[in-house]
């Protein structure tokens, strides 16, 4: 069978294969499922399988995997709501010397290369040639197949741009009007994939994404006086403007849909690569467009104040946590379903609003906590709703040998 993870309820012929399926993730959550080398342990009472399919799996490998998700879990939670405070502090903390932030982006994929260099040339340390094989591997896969390095061309300016907007919009939003705002990127990828990949959309998916849109126009419509109190502080820029920032994540996340969308349509077909061998293509493009970006819009200030004005612990720590954090985010990916990302996200927003309000003064008003329910509702609505649908019998998936 197609499936790697199953649980059947009910009668079973042993003469034939299908087995009456529940959503992915009431398997994982009960002991005793697993498919080991493709086998599955099955009871026969009179030539049919009465009952659980059970598959034998030994504690230490349940308690181990479980581990593991918790683990996920956690981090997923961290390092989205340490992501959206951190950037935010960064750029509205009361100092002489405000950093570029199209410097910031441009270390950040310097950074993302030097990671994922380092790892490539671990793995291949164990090799007879040792580091020579990892320069190998990178002069095969980067260099002598310029038609694969190509397709992650566009994707990889778009990139870029997108960093940009988010700096632009953390400069100008709260922590947690950020993390919400950002959720529009679930809309924009949403959209892409049907225009581009000509996917489809369930009924429920379609409602999730129109919750979510207003959810996110609530979070916007804050009172003017409420803004003031919100923005008018000794530590917050003060040019800053809500408008400008909700426009720039807006931009951000449409640019972060498309590029999704538009990376995943080119790569059909191509050969497969690692995580860290594809960052290594994208960082061709990447850092010469970052560093041409820090000429074009920063280009006078930095002749006159120099490249690295302004950096301190602070900036360095958010560059890091921005490349590192993004990495090992699609790292952990794999091994989290679709629930625990959602259940991640949804606290990371609420953490996020907690340290607004700790460390920033925000003061939520009744628009924002009704968009930002709104925005969380819609996130498990989507990402769920097969899983939804098919607990109410309303949805079925049939299961092809």
């Amino acid at each position: 069978m197609a499936n790697e993870r199953l649980i059947g309820l009910g009668n079973l012929d042993k003469n034939n294969d299908q087995i009456p399926l529940l959503n992915d993730q009431t398997s994982t959550d009960l002991k005793g499922i697993l498919i080991e080398n493709g086998k599955i342990e099955r009871e026969i009472n009179n030539g049919k399988l009465m009952g659980l399919v059970e598959v034998r799996r030994t504690t230490q490998t349940s308690s181990f995997n479980a581990s593991i998700k918790l683990g996920v879990l956690i981090w997923l939670t961290v390092q989205n709501a340490v992501h959206a405070l951190l950037l935010r502090y960064s750029r509205v903390r009361d100092v002489k010397e405000m950093y570029f932030s199209t410097v910031a982006v441009f270390w950040t994929e310097v950074i993302k290369l030097c990671v994922c260099l380092l790892v490539v040339f671990h793995s291949e340390s164990s090799s007879p040639e040792g580091f020579l094989s990892g320069f190998e591997l990178i002069k095969k896969q980067v260099f002598e197949q310029p038609k694969d390095t190509l397709k992650v061309c566009l994707p990889s300016m778009l990139y870029i741009l997108q960093n940009n907007l988010f700096y632009t919009a953390a400069s100008h939003l709260n922590a947690a009007t950020f993390m919400i705002v950002s959720q529009l990127k679930i809309f924009s990828a949403a959209i892409f994939s049907i225009i581009l990949l000509n996917r489809s959309l369930l009924r429920a998916q379609w409602i999730s994404l129109i919750i979510l849109f207003i959810g996110v126009c609530l979070v916007q419509m804050q009172p003017e006086d409420e803004q003031k109190q919100n923005t008018e502080r000794k530590n917050v820029l003060s040019e800053q403007n809500v408008f400008t920032g909700f426009i720039a994540a807006s931009i951000a996340c449409g640019l972060s849909g498309f590029s999704g969308v538009f990376f995943e349509k080119i790569l059909k077909g191509s050969a497969p690569v690692s995580l860290w061998m594809r960052n290594i293509q994208m960082a061709v493009f990447s850092i010469p467009a970052s560093f041409l970006a820090t000429m074009i819009q920063d280009g006078s200030k930095i002749s006159e104040h120099g490249f690295m004005y302004g950096w301190d612990i602070v900036v360095w720590t958010t560059a890091f946590w921005y490349a590192v954090g993004g990495l090992s985010v699609a790292v952990c990916l794999k091994y989290a379903d679709n629930i625990a990302k959602n259940f991640a996200t949804s606290v990371a927003i609420i953490l996020a609003t907690i340290g607004s309000i700790q460390f920033f003064g925000f003061k939520p008003s009744l628009f924002f906590t009704l968009g930002a329910t709104l925005v969380i509702l819609s996130i498990f609505l989507y990402s769920s709703s097969t899983q939804i649908l098919r607990f109410f019998g309303i949805y079925s998936i049939q299961s092809n040998n």
